[in-house]
């Protein structure tokens, strides 16, 4: 749904805040004096996981590593660290395997390895010590 604001109305709107912008680049504004955003947890996300999905470019979040994630229109499960995409993982033989693109520091890996854990039990699966695969 279109919010149907007129351009003159969003222009108007736009110069009122004009001291607390500053201009990004390509007409966009971002505010000024903000803190920059921290980067979102490692976590292992699900199969077609909502991050993925409504933008133009997943670029900013898959990189290199889209078609490994994205598979003839379906969206695998990855590791996300650092707000980018670090390693595909699934479940096999009860436990969470998971295969980084590329080595990974040992605080991410652990996190990844603890994110399993919690994997396993929100599935209601038995708790089995999870393998960082590697190749």
């Amino acid at each position: 749904m279109w919010a149907k604001l007129p351009l003159r109305d969003a222009r108007a709107g736009l110069a009122a805040v004009a001291d607390e912008t500053v201009p990004v680049g390509d007409g966009l504004v971002d505010l000024a004096d903000r803190e920059p955003a921290a980067a979102p947890p490692t976590r292992l996300l699900g199969n077609f996981d909502p991050i993925l999905h409504g933008w133009t470019s997943r670029a900013p979040v898959l990189g290199e590593h889209d078609p490994e994630v994205v598979l003839a229109g379906v969206f695998r499960s990855f590791a996300m660290a650092d707000g980018r995409a670090a390693g595909l993982w699934r479940i096999a033989g009860g436990r969470v395997r998971i295969t980084p693109f590329a080595p990974l520091p040992a605080a991410t890996e652990q996190a990844l390895l603890d994110d399993a854990g919690a994997v396993l039990a929100a599935l209601g699966m038995p708790a089995k010590e999870p393998v960082l695969e590697t190749g």
